[in-house]
Protein backbone atom coordinates (compact mmCIF):
# COMPACT_ATOMS: atom_id res chain seq x y z
CA UNK A 1 0.00 0.00 0.00
CA UNK A 2 1.46 3.38 -0.89
CA UNK A 3 2.94 5.27 2.03
CA UNK A 4 1.52 8.56 0.79
CA UNK A 5 -2.06 7.27 1.11
CA UNK A 6 -1.55 6.27 4.74
CA UNK A 7 0.15 9.56 5.59
CA UNK A 8 -2.56 11.60 3.87
CA UNK A 9 -5.30 9.57 5.60
CA UNK A 10 -3.68 10.36 8.97
CA UNK A 11 -3.50 14.06 8.06
CA UNK A 12 -7.20 14.05 7.12
CA UNK A 13 -8.09 12.34 10.41
CA UNK A 14 -6.08 14.83 12.46
CA UNK A 15 -7.73 17.68 10.55
CA UNK A 16 -11.15 16.14 11.18
CA UNK A 17 -10.37 16.28 14.90
CA UNK A 18 -8.97 19.82 14.73
CA UNK A 19 -11.95 21.36 12.91
CA UNK A 20 -14.40 20.99 15.85
CA UNK A 21 -11.75 22.41 18.17
CA UNK A 22 -11.24 25.40 15.89
CA UNK A 23 -14.99 25.94 15.63
CA UNK A 24 -15.34 25.80 19.41
CA UNK A 25 -12.50 28.29 19.83
CA UNK A 26 -14.05 30.65 17.27
CA UNK A 27 -17.48 30.44 18.94
CA UNK A 28 -15.94 31.08 22.35
CA UNK A 29 -13.97 34.08 21.11
CA UNK A 30 -17.01 35.52 19.30
CA UNK A 31 -19.21 35.11 22.37
CA UNK A 32 -16.64 36.91 24.52
CA UNK A 33 -15.39 39.49 22.02
CA UNK A 34 -16.52 42.44 24.17
CA UNK A 35 -15.74 40.92 27.55
CA UNK A 36 -12.94 38.86 29.05
CA UNK A 37 -12.93 35.10 28.84
CA UNK A 38 -14.03 33.28 31.99
CA UNK A 39 -11.27 32.90 34.55
CA UNK A 40 -10.62 29.15 34.66
CA UNK A 41 -7.74 27.71 36.61
CA UNK A 42 -5.07 26.05 34.47
CA UNK A 43 -5.61 22.73 36.28
CA UNK A 44 -9.34 22.83 35.55
CA UNK A 45 -8.73 23.80 31.92
CA UNK A 46 -6.34 20.87 31.46
CA UNK A 47 -8.96 18.41 32.67
CA UNK A 48 -11.79 20.06 30.73
CA UNK A 49 -9.87 19.94 27.43
CA UNK A 50 -8.95 16.27 27.89
CA UNK A 51 -12.36 15.12 29.15
CA UNK A 52 -14.52 17.44 27.09
CA UNK A 53 -12.70 17.45 23.77
CA UNK A 54 -9.87 14.98 23.29
CA UNK A 55 -11.62 11.91 24.67
CA UNK A 56 -15.00 12.47 22.93
CA UNK A 57 -13.29 13.21 19.60
CA UNK A 58 -11.13 10.10 19.99
CA UNK A 59 -14.23 8.03 20.78
CA UNK A 60 -15.96 9.36 17.65
CA UNK A 61 -12.92 8.61 15.49
CA UNK A 62 -12.76 5.09 16.97
CA UNK A 63 -16.45 4.55 16.21
CA UNK A 64 -15.83 5.58 12.59
CA UNK A 65 -12.89 3.16 12.34
CA UNK A 66 -14.96 0.31 13.81
CA UNK A 67 -17.68 0.89 11.21
CA UNK A 68 -15.62 0.96 8.04
CA UNK A 69 -12.94 3.56 8.49
CA UNK A 70 -12.09 7.04 9.64
CA UNK A 71 -12.74 9.96 7.28
CA UNK A 72 -9.18 9.80 5.97
CA UNK A 73 -9.21 6.07 5.43
CA UNK A 74 -12.58 6.15 3.66
CA UNK A 75 -11.40 8.98 1.41
CA UNK A 76 -8.27 7.08 0.39
CA UNK A 77 -9.62 3.55 0.12
CA UNK A 78 -8.08 2.20 3.31
CA UNK A 79 -9.61 0.28 6.20
CA UNK A 80 -8.62 -1.06 9.61
CA UNK A 81 -8.80 -4.82 10.19
CA UNK A 82 -7.90 -7.01 13.13
CA UNK A 83 -5.00 -9.42 12.84
CA UNK A 84 -7.26 -12.16 11.42
CA UNK A 85 -8.58 -9.85 8.69
CA UNK A 86 -12.00 -9.32 10.31
CA UNK A 87 -13.57 -5.99 11.19
CA UNK A 88 -12.04 -4.65 14.41
CA UNK A 89 -14.05 -4.29 17.58
CA UNK A 90 -14.82 -0.86 19.00
CA UNK A 91 -12.48 -1.67 21.89
CA UNK A 92 -9.63 -2.30 19.43
CA UNK A 93 -10.25 0.89 17.48
CA UNK A 94 -10.61 2.92 20.68
CA UNK A 95 -7.28 1.61 21.96
CA UNK A 96 -5.72 2.30 18.56
CA UNK A 97 -7.14 5.84 18.39
CA UNK A 98 -6.15 6.71 21.95
CA UNK A 99 -2.59 5.50 21.31
CA UNK A 100 -2.15 7.16 17.91
CA UNK A 101 -4.11 10.37 18.44
CA UNK A 102 -5.19 11.18 22.00
CA UNK A 103 -1.87 10.45 23.69
CA UNK A 104 0.31 12.63 21.41
CA UNK A 105 -2.41 15.30 21.34
CA UNK A 106 -2.65 15.46 25.13
CA UNK A 107 1.13 15.35 25.59
CA UNK A 108 1.28 18.40 23.32
CA UNK A 109 -1.49 20.20 25.19
CA UNK A 110 0.12 19.50 28.54
CA UNK A 111 3.46 20.75 27.19
CA UNK A 112 1.85 24.05 26.18
CA UNK A 113 0.38 24.48 29.67
CA UNK A 114 3.77 23.79 31.23
CA UNK A 115 5.50 26.29 28.94
CA UNK A 116 2.85 28.90 29.79
CA UNK A 117 3.56 28.33 33.49
CA UNK A 118 7.31 28.76 32.86
CA UNK A 119 7.95 25.09 33.64
CA UNK A 120 10.19 24.78 30.61
CA UNK A 121 11.90 21.55 31.65
CA UNK A 122 8.59 19.74 32.19
CA UNK A 123 7.18 21.30 29.02
CA UNK A 124 10.19 20.14 27.02
CA UNK A 125 9.84 16.57 28.32
CA UNK A 126 6.14 16.48 27.43
CA UNK A 127 6.70 18.05 24.01
CA UNK A 128 9.53 15.62 23.32
CA UNK A 129 7.30 12.68 24.26
CA UNK A 130 4.61 13.95 21.85
CA UNK A 131 7.19 14.24 19.06
CA UNK A 132 8.53 10.76 19.79
CA UNK A 133 5.01 9.29 19.58
CA UNK A 134 4.36 11.07 16.29
CA UNK A 135 7.82 10.19 14.99
CA UNK A 136 7.32 6.50 15.74
CA UNK A 137 4.08 6.58 13.81
CA UNK A 138 5.65 8.42 10.88
CA UNK A 139 8.61 6.01 10.79
CA UNK A 140 6.28 3.00 10.67
CA UNK A 141 4.18 4.55 7.92
CA UNK A 142 7.26 5.52 5.89
CA UNK A 143 8.55 1.95 6.16
CA UNK A 144 5.08 0.63 5.29
CA UNK A 145 4.82 -1.20 8.62
CA UNK A 146 2.32 -1.39 11.44
CA UNK A 147 2.41 1.49 13.90
CA UNK A 148 2.80 0.99 17.65
CA UNK A 149 -0.93 1.80 17.95
CA UNK A 150 -1.79 -1.06 15.57
CA UNK A 151 0.46 -3.46 17.44
CA UNK A 152 -1.14 -2.50 20.78
CA UNK A 153 -4.66 -2.87 19.40
CA UNK A 154 -4.04 -6.00 17.34
CA UNK A 155 -5.03 -4.21 14.13
CA UNK A 156 -3.55 -3.33 10.77
CA UNK A 157 -4.33 -0.85 8.01
CA UNK A 158 -5.01 -2.29 4.60
CA UNK A 159 -6.25 -1.20 1.24
CA UNK A 160 -9.96 -1.72 0.74
CA UNK A 161 -8.81 -4.07 -2.02
CA UNK A 162 -6.98 -6.35 0.41
CA UNK A 163 -3.24 -5.53 0.60
CA UNK A 164 -2.14 -4.94 4.17
CA UNK A 165 0.64 -4.08 6.55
Amino acid sequence: MPTARRALATAIDYTAMAVPLGALAAITLLRHRNRPLPDVSPAKARVLVAAGLTLPLSAALAAAEATGGSPGKRALGLTVRDESGADPTYRQTLLRTVAKTAVPWELGHQAVWEFRADNTRRGAVLASAAYVALGLQAAAILRNRRTYADKLAGTRVESSHGSSN
